[in-house]
């Protein structure tokens, strides 16, 4: 912390990802409130990017298998105790989506706000919408909806701000009944609806790095798993929904890298688990890409095992579920 009060000396290596989660949390909280920093953290990237982009190299062959060997190999920390623990890890997760969508959101000049992103017709509809989708948590938090304003960035970002705050210093549990959001009306606990905000504000920020031509960027693995497994549990309705339930059928879903894990899928909301019919494997980040709605062939974007036909089915209705 500088003599001023902001963590200046923070913000080349909040740039570049190298600070310690507790410097990544305390930075992101300071930078919601104060544009200077905010700012400079921005423009840091920036140059990080354009360095890394004009001296890349291709990697050594043992990278891969280093580094893999490496994240199975560690351990998070363990958390606070209580039932407001949990709470406070999911408004870290979405805090860190929320600042990086801030800040690319600053960079965009006054045109680029009004091209296509995403599904939404500029820039400026996306901010709108996610707006409106953060509103029903915030409410279930106690906070303020914030009103539509001639600022779409600054409405979205005070409100967003102050779901973190109250997270912050949450003391109760999640599982409180609210509506996620998208297309149906599905009710589910506040806790998947707070993982799924965190999902679709990385989502967003995912459309606005293609408008500035900036390359993708993947969340931490805790929160892929928490997707993949927000989106396995939703699966089974979305298929009724989508007139593709196959009762007493299952799908073991088997996702690779980062968030990876087995998931068992029934195609039909029942009681019993169903027999496995076929298993569909892919990378959890894929996986993440294509519930989202931003894959362009979901058939091809994972390997098939047993029946195709129920595994095309999971996956098809999969890329339907996003929030847009």
């Amino acid at each position: 912390m500088t003599d001023d009060g902001h963590p200046g000396d923070l913000a080349g290596a909040y740039a570049i990802g190298a600070c310690t989660p507790d410097e990544e949390r305390s930075f992101a909280a300071h930078a919601r409130h104060c544009a200077a920093c905010a700012e400079e953290a921005a423009e840091l990237s920036r140059v990080a990017e354009w360095v890394g982009t004009a001296t890349a190299r291709t990697p050594a062959p043992t990278l891969r298998t280093r580094v893999l060997a490496a994240a199975r190999a560690a351990r998070a920390p363990a958390g606070p105790a209580g039932p407001g623990a949990e709470a406070r890890r999911l408004g870290a997760l979405y805090g860190d989506r929320v600042s990086e969508l801030d800040g690319l959101l600053r960079r965009l000049s006054r045109p680029q706000w009004l091209v296509a992103s995403g599904p939404h017709r500029s820039v400026r509809d996306l901010v709108v919408h996610l707006r409106a989708n953060d509103a029903t948590v915030a409410a279930a938090a106690g906070v303020e909806v914030v009103a539509l304003e001639a600022d779409p960035r600054a409405g979205w970002h005070r409100q967003a701000g102050a779901i973190v705050d109250v997270l912050r210093g949450w003391d109760a549990g999640l599982d409180r009944p609210v509506s996620l959001a998208g297309r149906a009306a599905v009710r589910r606990s506040l806790r998947e609806a707070l993982v799924q905000r965190g999902f679709e504000t990385w989502i967003h920020a995912e459309d606005v790095r293609v408008v500035l031509g900036l390359p993708p960027r993947t969340p931490d693995a805790r929160q892929l798993a928490d997707i993949a497994d927000l989106a396995a549990g939703l699966l089974p309705q979305a298929m009724a929904a989508a007139g593709r339930a196959r009762p007493a059928w299952a799908v073991r879903l088997v996702l690779t890298g980062p968030g990876g894990g087995t998931r068992l899928v029934d195609l039909a909301p029942t009681a019993a688990p169903g027999t496995v019919v076929a298993e569909v494997t892919m990378p959890a980040e894929r996986f993440c890409r294509l519930v989202a709605g931003r894959l362009a062939s979901a058939p091809d974007s994972a390997e098939i095992g047993g029946d195709r036909g129920a595994a095309v089915d999971l996956l098809t209705v999969a890329a339907t579920m996003g929030c847009d």
